[in-house]
């Protein structure tokens, strides 16, 4: 898909290009949320038969699927971020639409099997990592990095169901992580109001949210977003085992790194397959 204002693309925009596209197109569209998503869902979909195609958003993804399903538009599908269906409502649902088994397909990523574990070992390899040992496990990386990301899903999560419009984008991080690996909380809240215009909540309210909010949570890995794992596990890697890499790099190599098999194990593979039961065409090439 052309153009120089992608990111701006509405679901409208969207529509549009698709009907121009099946004048000369019978495949299969299968809507993302992002061009990182697509480079993703390439490796493994049967272009043959289906295309990924980028929404630059979920909002201008529901735009266009809210009008797919109103014209019956056939052969047009979706996988989206997860984010919080199930825990909030507002979010679009239709046989169509396939979404991630966690926040998205980072996260998703981050959570499979030996991935970051491989990861570690190759950017850390001078620094004393080695697979398997203590502290070096895939469960151990993990649950340190879950400890550093769940606390700003958190505030995601009770910003957008309290409507508090917190800035959250492009978090710092490392400046609230303590010696201990772990999130300052005091810190983390004051860095976020710190950041966020026109604040419609006190910091001390702010304050009594988030704690309400934790004790009532029991699946830490459900609130953790693939950016904020990303940049836990960059941090983790240089404090524990010199490693210097970025968290952009992290997303990068952990994409290209995802292997068949863990990919198989996601649940967008068999829900996408149920798409295309009964035809003789298929959705994913492994």
């Amino acid at each position: 898909m052309g153009g120089t204002l992608l990111a701006e693309l509405t679901g409208d925009d969207l529509y549009a290009e698709l009907i121009m596209l099946r004048s000369n197109d019978s495949r299969y569209f299968v809507i993302v949320e992002g061009v990182a998503d697509v480079a993703v869902l390439d490796r493994f979909a049967d272009l043959r038969n289906c295309v990924p195609t980028a929404a630059y958003g979920k909002e201008s993804a529901h735009a266009c699927l809210k009008r797919v399903i109103a014209d019956n538009f056939d052969g047009v599908f979706a996988v989206l971020d997860r984010d919080w269906v199930g825990l909030l409502p507002g979010d679009l649902q239709d046989e169509r639409i396939v979404h991630t088994d966690y926040y998205d397909l980072d996260s998703c990523i981050f959570f499979s099997e030996g991935t970051y574990e491989g990861m570690a070992s190759s950017f850390c390899a001078g620094g004393g990592f080695r697979v398997g040992a203590e502290g070096c496990t895939s469960r151990e990386l993990h649950s340190t990095c879950i400890e550093m990301a769940f606390p700003i899903g958190v505030l995601r999560f009770i910003s957008e169901r309290d409507g508090l419009g917190l800035n959250l984008g492009k978090f710092p991080l490392s400046e609230v992580i303590g010696p201990d690996l772990r999130v300052d909380v005091d810190s983390l809240l004051r860095v976020t109001l710190s950041r966020t215009k026109g604040n419609k909540i006190l910091p001390k309210d702010l304050s009594v949210t988030f704690h309400e909010a934790l004790k009532i949570i029991k699946d830490k890995s459900r609130y953790c977003a693939g950016h904020d794992l990303a940049k836990a596990f960059s941090i983790l890697i240089k404090r524990r085992w010199n490693g210097k890499i970025g968290a952009d790099v992290v997303e990068r190599s952990a994409r290209s790194s995802i292997d068949v098999e863990n990919f198989r194990k996601m649940s967008i593979y068999s829900d996408a397959k149920k798409w295309v039961e009964g035809s003789d065409k298929s959705i994913w090439r492994v």
